[in-house]
């Protein structure tokens, strides 16, 4: 099965290196990327148990409906949502969904 990359960066790392949302564009991109990535998903804290999800595909997840799920959108390729939670919640409810699709794919 093709297998996701994930990573976070919390609110207070942010605040200490003075890293802006602009300043994270383009890293999800590059997991994407990665050699054996089928979904990348990279959050990023914006209040306290609230985070910022971006999801890049390459194919075989609609993350467009994944992000919808959660109340988000965005194209089948490339898509986004804000999630409520602990960061561990949320990337379990996101695999979750993204784990759904890799099976009916297959």
């Amino acid at each position: 099965r093709s297998r996701g990359l994930g990573d976070v960066y919390k609110r207070q790392t942010m605040e200490f290196y003075k890293v802006v949302p602009k300043d994270l564009d383009g890293i999800v991109s590059q997991l994407r990327i990665t050699k054996g990535v089928e979904c990348a998903i990279f959050l990023y804290q914006t209040k306290t148990l609230e985070y910022k999800v971006s999801l890049r595909s390459n194919g075989k997840v609609d993350v467009a409906a994944i992000a919808s799920y959660f109340g988000g959108g965005g194209h089948v390729r490339a898509a986004g949502c804000t999630m409520q939670g602990t960061v561990h919640d949320c990337v379990n409810n996101l695999s979750e969904q993204i784990e759904k699709q890799l099976i009916k794919a297959e």
